[in-house]
């Protein structure tokens, strides 16, 4: 049996109280105009958007680079979560304009490393730019206080040592591409994402350590997004990893 099924069962029976496949569907901010879902191949992306005429594409039939906006924050003070915390809203606000630095620093630098022919990075919009914007709409914390001797803190694999589920935090994201040249919206996309369920170190834990995790992988699909060919579906990683926290 591999890790992934023999984590199935473990959840199915109850004993370990975890979400595996990140059921809950993506935040609507408000930030995308309302749009039907089409199927994709974004694969990675929970709900996606592509206006027709770009449809069945490459992303340099219709654009020569790209451009990564700074990454919108401002929904996050309406999560019902974020209204609860008091005097910590200051710090909250700190951590989520860091972490849409970093998202906004890695995407780039996930484009711009791209193997082979990839789409190059634009300085700003403008004709022949296809301008990406992101806005983080959910942002909780992973629980600062796992005891990895607790049972409560996870379940043991063979091979794999101690894997947790418990205080997942988890982040999630809107964004949409626009044509630089005329500024229409032509494609929109949201993803909600909970912390993966990954070997327990405690000495490289922290707060936000799922939400970077799910930042660069993000970085890294939508990098292989643009630089494919129409036919290639970029699939969604799998919710389970062996690479310590």
């Amino acid at each position: 049996m591999n890790i992934r099924s023999y984590l199935f069962v473990l959840c199915a029976a109850g004993l370990t109280g975890c979400q595996m496949f990140d059921a809950k569907p993506a935040a609507d901010s408000g930030f995308n105009r309302s749009t039907a879902p089409v199927s994709t191949r974004a694969g990675f992306l929970q709900q996606a958007w592509v206006a027709p005429a770009y449809r069945g594409k490459p992303v340099k039939d219709h654009f020569s680079s790209v451009y990564i906006a700074p990454v919108d924050t401002r929904y996050m003070a309406r999560q019902s979560w974020w209204q609860q915390q008091g005097e910590k809203k200051n710090d909250l606000a700190k951590d989520t304009d860091a972490l849409a630095q970093r998202m906004r620093s890695q995407f780039k630098q996930a484009i711009a490393h791209y193997p082979g022919d990839n789409i190059p990075l634009a300085s700003g919009p403008g004709p022949g730019v296809l301008v990406i914007e992101l806005a983080l709409v959910e942002l909780v914390p992973s629980k600062a206080y796992w005891n990895a001797g607790a049972t409560a803190a996870g379940f043991v694999v063979p091979g794999a040592g101690l894997l947790s589920a418990a205080g997942r935090g988890s982040i999630a994201i809107e964004g949409r591409a626009r044509d630089g040249g005329s500024n229409t919206v032509i494609a929109t996309f949201k993803d909600r994402r909970a912390d993966k369920v990954a070997p327990v170190n405690l000495g490289s834990y922290s707060w936000y350590h799922g939400a970077e995790g799910n930042i660069t992988d993000w970085a890294a699909e939508f990098a292989e997004l643009l630089n494919t060919p129409p036919g290639h579906v970029v699939q969604r990683p799998s919710s389970v990893t062996l690479k310590p926290w």
